[in-house]
């Protein structure tokens, strides 16, 4: 039992240890991480919580999902629970909360992706969308450091993140900016997603997000060829990656339109500003509408085998 609890201190240290340094590198305050080793249903970051689901680009490979960076309460059905009942997993409050303006994390799709860590070695050899000589990187690119532009002239404090995030990432939003191609300019329109495994939030951000980009730039919304891919996308899959951002991140993620649309494909290199501009108003009607301490206020409580997860007041 001693040894164990030495093995539990010792993780407790390196999370705190990656929130100082995550902090050096977002701006963010540091609360040091208290109480949780001492809870005897307490599961480290990047142990096992079971197996939960399937790689949606193959339905074959199922996997184990792990703890994100500051680990969680595993909560076991208690003796009145119903015969199907699972248990519930309790994610703390993050110990690292942004403070003085509001953040945004703008992800650019498939930037960086040497640099991607083991986890995501096979994100390495993707290199987006193409048509003709213009890659999806460069669209994606380009309207991010436009939109960065625009929030950080509002007061908005931005990074704009490669493929690889730091682990439980914390912001007020992110947004993943990608494009798509059919490869033969028949589809186009514009793609949203968000993971089912999060905070109640994203809802919201998309909502917001996806009315303003498509005021702006006149595109369709193509709900039909929102993929499984993109519903579990790794930048908000924190019970799978380490490398994603926190569960109390509203994140999700925007596919451009489509370089292989002679229309779309026009917009993107012709009005790039009207695609910030449009993602940029979303964002900041969904700060307006959403503070600080709503998203930070309540601690999310997932179903272990979870559709939606809830929020309960926080003790």
């Amino acid at each position: 039992m001693r040894s164990l609890a030495a093995v539990i201190a010792l993780v407790a240290a390196g999370v705190a240890a990656v929130l100082v340094m995550n902090s050096a590198a977002t701006g963010v305050a540091v609360t040091r991480l208290v109480g949780l080793s001492t809870d005897p249903n307490y599961v480290p970051a990047g142990a096992p919580l079971g197996m939960i689901g399937t790689d949606p680009d193959d339905p074959d490979d199922p996997w184990s999902a792990a703890a994100p960076p500051g680990g969680v309460i595993v909560q076991t059905p208690g003796p009145t629970a119903s015969p199907s009942a699972t248990g519930t997993i309790r994610i703390p409050v993050p110990k690292t909360i942004p403070t003085g303006p509001r953040r945004v994390g703008i992800q650019v799709g498939h930037w960086k992706t040497d640099d991607a860590p083991d986890e995501l070695r096979r994100l390495i050899p993707q290199t987006g969308a193409s048509w003709g000589e213009l890659t999806e990187l460069d669209v994606n690119l380009d309207v991010a450091q436009r939109l960065a532009a625009i929030l950080a002239g509002k007061g908005i404090a931005v990074d704009i993140l490669p493929v690889t995030v730091p682990p439980g990432y914390v912001a007020d939003a992110v947004v993943a900016l990608h494009a798509d191609s059919d490869g033969v300019g028949q589809w186009s329109g514009f793609k949203m997603a968000h993971s089912a495994r999060r905070g109640p939030f994203e809802d919201a951000l998309l909502a917001d997000v996806k009315k303003a980009y498509g005021d702006a730039t006149g595109m369709e919304y193509d709900a039909t060829h929102i993929s499984n891919a993109m519903k579990g996308y790794f930048l908000f899959n924190w019970s799978r990656y380490q490398h994603s951002v926190s569960p109390y991140t509203p994140s999700v993620i925007l596919e451009l339109g489509y370089v292989s649309s002679d229309d779309d494909r026009g917009l993107m290199l012709d009005h790039p500003d009207k695609l910030a501009g449009g993602i940029a108003d979303g964002i900041l009607k969904f700060l307006s509408d959403t503070p600080r301490s709503k998203i930070f206020g309540q601690e999310l409580v997932v179903p272990a085998f979870p559709s939606r997860p809830t929020r309960t007041s926080v003790p």
